[in-house]
């Protein structure tokens, strides 16, 4: 997996790379998260992702460009609560303007947070503005001012803090980027804004190495008169580029002492199959510990589809115990066009919740279309499909007197539109 990559995309605001999307033609519509109580999986939430355009995608390696994400909580083992909500508009180059963060009152929901982008004539996000919610309208708090060299490099970051007296923001600190002839990250400068001198003073600093087998990122705070080793990962690639290990140590005052390790196997394309996270153990001279162990399965499209950990139980190996997670990822294909399309969505009323031997599906598009109704389990195996005339309106049902207990997945593609629900079925 070449992760080194997104490592260095995590180092900057990742939303600066979603014009660097790829356009994969399979996109996240659905998630769950489970724990493990030793025998069996409990579920802990789920999230949909629903789009308006066909020209919008995006998975857990590239940026969102969902219209409507939904979660929800499962609550007291018997039912599913709504959680929070999160809303994005795009400009007509599909570039995310706002995305506004909802939580469930109980009765509906109520403004959180908003967040506000801007962009410069070259696509690159030029300003990113966070807002709450005040009641009436909403409230600046800070802001993200994205600055970039002649050659399209993001070279200063200069966060700033809302003051409501003077209605105008204020220097809170920033950060410098540094690169190679290459254009690689070399360093990392962080700042903070110093009132009384009007200057911005060293806090701390990142540092990227590279070489063809082995890049470093070194962590360092400002002393008051140099920097000072505070923590560092070394990675480690075959000759594919794959990451093969990521060692996290920290620095002792004259060393760097191992903390934790991971290591990658099983690849399947450029992607890891395994992952085993180990802790250093002091005991003698020094030996790895075996802590989780972390199992990925992906789709045609090398989009991760499952998750699943397991502890290391000393004598008996790798076995499922309290508090391991697992994950499973449901993608939707679409094709991309060149033209923006725009969106023909409309709503769909699903019930009982949860459904016991039959699940009624009203539907309603804004605009006359044919479509297809198919429902998967979350593994993102299909269990059911049928498909719908043409028309605005349409009421059906399914039978789910077969299918296991648990949530579904409930995928309307329309001609011109397409909406995701998930329900619940229990017997």
């Amino acid at each position: 997996m070449k992760r080194k990559m997104l490592l260095l995309t995590l180092a900057l605001p990742v939303i600066l790379c979603q014009n660097l999307q790829a356009q994969t033609s399979s996109r996240l519509v659905a998630s769950s998260d489970y724990t493990s109580n030793g025998a069996s999986l409990n579920v802990n939430d789920s999230t949909s992702y629903t789009y308006y355009s066909n020209n919008r995608g995006g998975d857990l390696m590239h940026t969102m460009k969902y219209d409507v994400a939904t979660s929800w909580n499962f609550v007291g083992d018997t039912a599913f609560n709504y959680n929070q909500n999160r809303l994005q508009t795009f400009d007509a180059n599909n570039n995310i303007l706002t995305n506004i963060t909802q939580n469930w009152s109980g009765t509906g929901w109520a403004n959180s947070t908003n967040v506000v982008y801007t962009y410069n004539t070259s696509g690159q996000i030029s300003t990113i503005v966070y807002q709450s919610w005040g009641g009436i309208t909403w409230v600046n708090t800070s802001e993200d001012v994205y600055s970039y060299n002649t050659a399209g490099q993001l070279y200063l970051d200069q966060s700033n803090t809302w003051n409501s007296l003077t209605s105008s923001f204020l220097p809170g600190s920033q950060k410098i980027y540094y690169y190679d002839g290459t254009g690689r990250l070399l360093q990392e400068v962080d700042q903070t804004y110093n009132s009384g001198s009007g200057l911005y003073d060293y806090t701390s600093q990142i540092l990227y190495t590279y070489s063809a087998t082995t890049n470093t990122t070194t962590y360092s705070n400002w002393s008051g008169s140099a920097f000072v080793n505070n923590y560092m990962y070394t990675d480690t690639y075959d000759g594919s580029g794959d990451l093969l290990t990521d060692l996290y140590q920290t620095y002792n005052g004259s060393a760097w002492v191992n903390q934790v390790l991971h290591v990658y196997s099983a690849f399947t394309s450029t992607m890891p199959g395994v992952e085993i996270d180990q802790i250093w153990d002091t005991t003698g001279g020094g030996t790895w510990d075996n802590v989780k162990k972390y199992m990925y399965s992906y789709n045609g499209f090398g989009q991760m589809t499952s998750s699943v950990g397991e502890s290391w139980n000393e004598g008996v190996g790798w076995e499922f115990a309290a508090g391991d997670p697992t994950a499973y990822y449901y993608y939707s294909g679409y094709t991309a066009s060149v033209k923006t399309v725009v969106a023909n969505n409309g709503s769909a009323n699903l019930y009982p919740v949860p459904a016991q031997n039959v699940l009624h599906i009203d539907l309603n598009w804004n605009e006359a279309q044919s479509a297809t109704i198919s429902m998967y389990d979350m593994a993102g195996k299909e269990v059911n499909k049928m498909n719908v005339p043409f028309g605005s309106q349409f009421s059906g049902a399914i039978s789910v007197n077969n299918l296991a207990d648990g949530m579904y997945v409930i995928s309307i593609n329309g001609t011109q539109g397409q909406i995701v629900k998930q329900v619940v079925v229990a017997h």
